[in-house]
């Protein structure tokens, strides 16, 4: 693990150079940076793309991967708040660790930035979503990852059991162009989510449940804090296309 992760997983708190704030909760875990550095080793990505970084702590996990694999890449960051609410701190963390050279940032917002992306020609083979956790908004975000991610690229959700992601979640496994790559392992969702797989396993429970739950949420793992897809063809859906999600 990079020195400087290891550093901020060991005190809990981070620092723009000046100034130390708490860790908090705005992170990504090292179980969570694992998917983030097995999805990269999978993907092999020249050109990836992450909205939210915060305190740096994902892009660090992101950037160390892309490094390991030799050759050229390009990382985008997008943080609309980055000097503001997280003072710095992520930048900081990147210029610290000497990937100032490999980060593209970009200090607006995603429904901003990712169509001019899209416009340019850019694509993707790796991409992160992080940032505001609405459905709308994640949704937003993923229609112009879709567009720009080629196939055999992979795309992470991060707190994929907050429920307006898990609806999103639950919506995009119908794309006959995507297919689970790893979620975090059910254990690691909440308690809730752990009662009601137990409580859809009654039979009849599970014949008044909408199969679509069943099959969604839990047989694919989808209500672990992390989740990556896998985009396996071409989205080629016709207009009319809708599924029960």
């Amino acid at each position: 693990m990079n020195p400087i992760l290891e550093k901020i997983f060991a005190a809990r708190e981070v620092t723009d150079g000046t100034n130390v704030y708490p860790l908090g909760h705005f992170h990504m875990d090292p179980d969570e940076g694992g998917i983030l550095e097995r999805s990269i080793a999978e993907a092999r990505p020249r050109h990836s793309l992450e909205v939210g970084m915060a305190y740096g702590v994902s892009t660090l996990f992101i950037c160390d991967a892309l490094a390991r694999q030799g050759g050229t890449a390009s990382h985008v960051v997008i943080d609309p708040f980055q000097r503001t609410d997280w003072h710095g701190v992520g930048l900081h963390n990147v210029t610290q660790a000497g990937y100032d050279g490999l980060v593209r940032f970009y200090e607006e917002r995603s429904e901003f930035v990712l169509p001019r992306l899209l416009a340019e020609g850019h694509s993707l083979d790796f991409a992160l979503i992080d940032g505001w956790h609405s459905f709308d908004q994640a949704l937003v975000e993923f229609y112009f990852i879709n567009r720009m991610l080629r196939v055999g690229g992979i795309v992470v959700f991060d707190d994929a059991d907050w429920p307006g992601l898990n609806r999103l979640l639950r919506y995009i496994v119908e794309y006959p162009a995507y297919e689970v790559f790893e979620g975090r392992h059910l254990d690691g969702s909440s308690l809730l989510g752990r009662v009601r797989k137990k409580m859809v396993e009654i039979p009849a429970v599970s014949q008044i449940v909408h199969p679509s739950v069943r099959r969604r949420t839990w047989d694919l793992g989808l209500l672990g804090t992390c989740v990556a897809l896998r985009k396996i063809a071409e989205d080629q859906r016709e207009m009319t296309w809708h599924p029960d999600f």
